[in-house]
């Protein structure tokens, strides 16, 4: 006895596009040069040149296989100069061997302080250290208006903060 076997058309259709595109998204096979960063990370956040014992907030960076980045934040309540904001999502990408960017996107919450609601994009550069599952690095905070395109790079203003982080293991 013979058995059919039907393809689904979109199986068919991503199957002829990996094909085509000659494999996988770049950002999961770049991630393959980086596959030690893939993990969430617990950070401090330091004002830029102030990586003393003072922080601004904490962090979880986490990475996955497939280029994706999402960020939390311990100051999502808000601070001075800064209303209350949602968790980050984005993408990232190997730039070199333990060296990544990565761009979040984020939604400002409006206040009596701050009325308008704004899109928070973050870049990240990020260098990991294999020998101590460690980041270190910068990000750079870009606001823009929501009927804006936060998906082009930002020019000039912002506000820049270092990151050091300690991968999250399961003991």
């Amino acid at each position: 006895m013979t058995q059919r076997v039907s393809l689904h058309p979109a199986l068919i259709a991503v199957a002829a596009g990996t094909i085509m595109s000659g494999g996988p998204h770049p950002a999961a096979a770049e991630a393959g040069v980086c596959h030690d960063l893939v993990g969430t990370y617990l950070t401090k956040n330091f004002a830029k040149g102030e990586t003393g014992g003072t922080f601004v907030s904490r962090s979880l960076i986490a990475l996955s296989g497939s280029g994706q980045v999402s960020f939390t934040d311990s100051g999502e309540g808000g601070e001075k100069g800064f209303g209350p904001f949602t968790d980050g999502r984005g993408s990232w990408r190997c730039v070199e061997a333990n060296k990544v960017h990565a761009v979040t996107l984020d939604f400002t919450t409006p206040t009596a302080a701050a009325p308008k609601a704004e899109i928070g994009r973050l870049d990240f550069d990020l260098v990991y250290d294999p020998a101590s599952r460690a980041i270190k690095g910068t990000a750079r905070l870009s606001l823009v208006p929501l009927g804006s395109d936060p998906l082009k790079p930002a020019e000039g203003g912002g506000r820049e903060f270092d990151i050091v982080g300690q991968a999250v293991e399961v003991p």
